[in-house]
């Protein structure tokens, strides 16, 4: 074995109690992924066979109408998904890359740097999905609760079976050595740069136009969807998924945007110093608030729904529509206040050495939950507030101001987004007594 790949359990150890905090903290974010998504691809599957082999004349009339649902129920799902996992791999990235630049100016090659990345992040990918798959099993009396189409889903038609769960366990150890080894891009290019702590490179405003580009693009097909009306269903719900990654694209760049306009107006030394951590590294701050942004933005979406579902009560689709749509919801912003927690710990942990050396020089702890809080509070309110209002907007042109004749959209939109926020800065607040450890020992490490 390559000397330095042999080097990869040794240097885990060496990271202490932080190291296993944050592959614990890893762990837990991929296995939620795993679970979630394996429990939305077994409600769309399981639709699809009911569409496939009906056992009543409801479920022949309007199966079809259930997958296209399920789908854009699973586009709406997949990229908050796909953010925590990509932030799991993502997590202590900054102490890893200090690691990592120490050997490289070592003598260790690009591969070999490459290589104990992959090994670190694969191996958290891989455990994660096993105990994801696990937690997914748990979940099937849950789900099995819910009724559609005037009847419960069995266990059995929500099983997706060995060979989905294997690809599952193929698939998130892959997306995190991706996303890790994509991380890795300023280590292998400029390793004394990390050592001396070098700032990122701003962010670009290419990411803006490409988004607009996007925006222009769903507008126009959706405006125009009636000429290819047999292809549009999947037209839309693809620009949907392009829109949804551009919010994704666009939202670090608008933070560092508000990161300098909050340093000019910094009054206290809270401000000042949560001004500057937000410009300093926006795409950190956007970790945190990123998956409530893109559950704000499904709520936005998913507004328009109490409009579509107009009519009796007691019609089965009627019911279906607005449980699906809260049960979407629900999932999005419990997906948003995880990768919150998760994103907030990890913060903490990467940023070890600054806030010990502040406390050394005397910064009182009160301070420190004063910026950490105000960090976060502002982009909260602008990425909930701004994807919501997006997702809305963006559903015009398809339906027009239908919403406005059923307001209970707008209540279910503001509602939604205020739990979420609450629940989003509760799962931050999780990260205070963390701090609190990390600051009652201020050893400043050598790595």
């Amino acid at each position: 074995m390559n000397p330095v790949l042999s080097l990869a359990p040794r240097l885990q150890r060496a990271a202490g109690r932080d190291g296993r905090v944050t592959t614990a903290l890893a762990v837990l974010a991929f296995a939620v992924t795993t679970a979630l998504t394996t429990s939305v691809l077994a409600a769309t599957l399981a639709f699809a066979e009911r569409a496939e082999h009906p056992t009543t004349p409801f479920e022949r009339d309007a199966g079809d109408t259930y997958v296209l649902l399920a789908v854009i129920a699973t586009v709406l799902l997949v990229v908050p998904l796909l953010t925590l996992g990509g932030a799991a791999a993502r997590l202590g990235v900054a102490r890893r890359h200090e690691r990592l630049a120490a050997l490289r100016l070592l003598g260790a090659t690009p591969r070999e740097v490459l290589g104990l990345t992959v090994l670190e992040t694969a191996g958290q990918g891989l455990v994660g999905a096993v105990l994801g798959s696990l937690l997914y099993g748990a979940l099937l009396p849950v789900w099995t609760s819910v009724p559609f189409q005037e009847r419960t889903f069995s266990a059995a038609e929500l099983w997706v079976g060995p060979r989905v769960l294997g690809l599952v366990w193929l698939a998130v150890p892959l997306l995190a050595a991706v996303s890790g080894a994509v991380s890795l891009r300023q280590v292998v290019v400029s390793p004394l740069g990390v050592a001396r702590r070098v700032r990122p490179p701003a962010l670009r405003a290419a990411r803006v136009v490409g988004a607009v580009v996007a925006f222009l693009a769903f507008v126009v097909v959706s405006t125009v969807r009636e000429a290819f009306a047999a292809a549009a269903a999947g037209v839309l719900v693809g620009m949907l998924a392009v829109a949804f990654a551009a919010v994704n694209a666009v939202g670090p760049w608008l933070l560092a945007l508000l990161g300098r306009r909050a340093v000019r107006r910094a009054r206290t030394p809270a401000q000042l110093l949560a001004a500057r951590r937000l410009l300093d590294d926006p795409r950190a701050v956007w970790r945190v608030v990123g998956g409530l942004a893109l559950a704000s933005f499904v709520a936005g979406v998913l507004a328009v729904v109490p409009a579509l579902a107009q009519g009796p009560q007691d019609d089965p689709v009627v019911r279906d529509v607005l449980t699906g749509a809260l049960l979407t919801l629900g999932i999005a912003f419990l997906l948003a206040a995880a990768s919150a927690g998760i994103a907030q710990a990890a913060s903490v942990l990467d940023r070890r050495r600054e806030l010990s050396l502040a406390r050394l020089a005397g910064v009182p702890v009160e301070l420190f939950d004063a910026v950490r809080r105000r960090e976060v509070l502002v982009p909260v309110l602008v990425a909930s507030v701004g994807s919501a209002g997006l997702g809305l907007a963006l559903m015009l042109p398809l339906f027009g101001f239908a919403v406005g004749a059923a307001p209970q959209g707008l209540v279910l939109l503001v509602a939604s987004l205020a739990v979420g926020t609450g629940l989003v800065l509760a799962a931050t607040e999780s990260a205070r007594p963390l701090l609190r450890r990390v600051l009652a020992t201020p050893v400043v490490r050598a790595d």
